[in-house]
C-alpha cells in the first residue's frame, strides 16, 4: 500500500479525522509537543525552585540565569520537540 494522506478515512482516531475542525484548539496542549512544552516547563520552574530552597551545593540562580531558563519554555518549538 503506498503512503495515504491523512482524511477523516485514514485518520487513526475520530479526533485526528472527522472532528479535527472542533479540537484544533486543543492540539497545542493535548498533542506530543504540547507534552513536551510543559514538561520542560516544570523541569525549568523545579530547577529554579532547587536553586532557591537553599541548599548549600546549590547556590541561588541569578536573575540574568531565571530569564535565560525561562526564554526556553517561551521559545521552544516544534524543532526542540523534535530534538528531545
Amino acid at each position: 500500500m503506498s503512503a495515504v494522506s491523512l482524511s477523516p478515512l485514514t485518520a487513526l482516531s475520530p479526533l485526528d479525522g472527522r472532528y479535527a475542525g472542533k479540537v484544533a484548539a486543543l492540539r497545542p496542549l493535548l498533542s506530543e509537543l504540547g507534552l513536551m512544552h510543559r514538561r520542560v516547563q516544570v523541569e525549568v520552574e523545579w530547577f529554579i525552585a532547587l536553586s532557591d530552597a537553599g541548599f548549600a551545593e546549590f547556590k541561588p540562580l541569578t536573575e540574568a540565569a531565571r530569564g535565560l531558563l525561562r526564554g526556553l519554555v517561551t521559545r521552544f518549538s516544534e524543532l526542540d520537540a523534535q530534538a528531545i
